[in-house]
């Protein structure tokens, strides 16, 4: 399932997708990590599905890097026509407090186009903030374009939390 969302042309809008074929999507899939617990690295993928139909309305992803377990960034895409209904929103919240409950992360970064105003407040609403300009720090549709990267710290999200 997880491939046909990833084939939404307007997920193309904003996001720096890989152009892989089916069978090469498959063999990264299984190559990366199964179990998401403290010390775990590699990419970790989750589908966004609507609890009454199992229809997939998008995909969330938290990339943990070898060198830095304490560090993470998020990303996520919602299908166009489940846009605005929350469902960023909520795969955002749940994988930070995951990365910041229980696996002992210290920051999560996440990074957007400067022209994909929603997904800035969806970061903004969750307590982000903007860290920066990365200069063709992505490639959306084949040319290389800047990215706002955007950080929160966990003592941040559990002062949030906390009110």
């Amino acid at each position: 399932m997880l491939w046909s969302v990833l084939q939404q042309p307007d997920l193309r809008e904003f996001q720096d997708l890989p152009e892989v074929d089916r069978p090469q999507f498959r063999r990264m899939v299984a190559a990366r990590p199964r179990n998401l617990v403290p010390g775990s690295w590699g990419r970790f993928e989750w589908l966004l599905q609507l609890t009454d139909t199992d229809e997939p309305a998008g995909w969330a992803s938290l990339r943990i890097a070898e060198r830095s377990t304490t560090t993470g960034e998020i990303g996520y895409s919602v299908v166009r026509e489940y846009r605005g209904r929350g469902f960023a929103s909520e795969a955002l919240r749940a994988i930070v407090d995951e990365a910041f409950s229980n696996l002992d992360m210290r920051k999560v970064r996440a990074y957007c186009v400067p022209d994909n105003a929603p997904s800035r407040r969806v970061l903004a609403n969750a307590g982000f903030e903007e860290d920066g300009v990365l200069p063709h720090g992505a490639t959306v549709r084949g040319k290389p374009v800047d990215v706002l990267g955007f950080v929160l710290e966990r003592v941040r999200w559990i002062q949030r939390e906390a009110v």
